[in-house]
């Protein structure tokens, strides 16, 4: 499956109604045509019906607990991949972005946030 392909999809579906912070979703309509597009990039009928009901969805629920994302922010879905030396050092050398350092700082300082590191190395 193509990961980016798959959040591409799931970035485009229209939000009915969505939270962030620590207990954040994502509701979209539970359309024949949302499910077509999820479908044309390899999500099955029996994935989609997990996360939600007949009315509607979770898309944040269905990214995070097949690995199509790790991350989220506004509302958008995002794949960074794990937390390596190259991280590390970007973040260090004042090279990563706000993003990059929210997340080592997440992964070191997990504590900071109310929430248990997903992501020790």
């Amino acid at each position: 499956m193509d990961k980016q392909a798959i959040l591409d999809v799931l970035n485009s579906l229209e939000v009915m109604e969505y939270q962030g912070g620590e207990e954040a979703y994502a509701l979209v309509e539970n359309t024949l045509e949302n499910r077509a597009e999820l479908n044309h990039v390899g999500i099955a009928e029996e994935t989609v019906n997990k996360y939600g009901d007949n009315e509607t969805f979770c898309i944040f629920a269905l990214a995070f607990d097949n690995g199509f994302a790790d991350y989220h922010q506004g509302g958008k879905l995002y794949l960074f991949g794990p937390i390596d030396d190259d991280l590390r050092q970007r973040v260090i050398n004042g090279e990563g972005t706000a993003i990059d350092a929210e997340r080592l700082l997440r992964a070191l300082e997990s504590e900071l946030f109310g929430e248990v590191s997903r992501d020790p190395t």
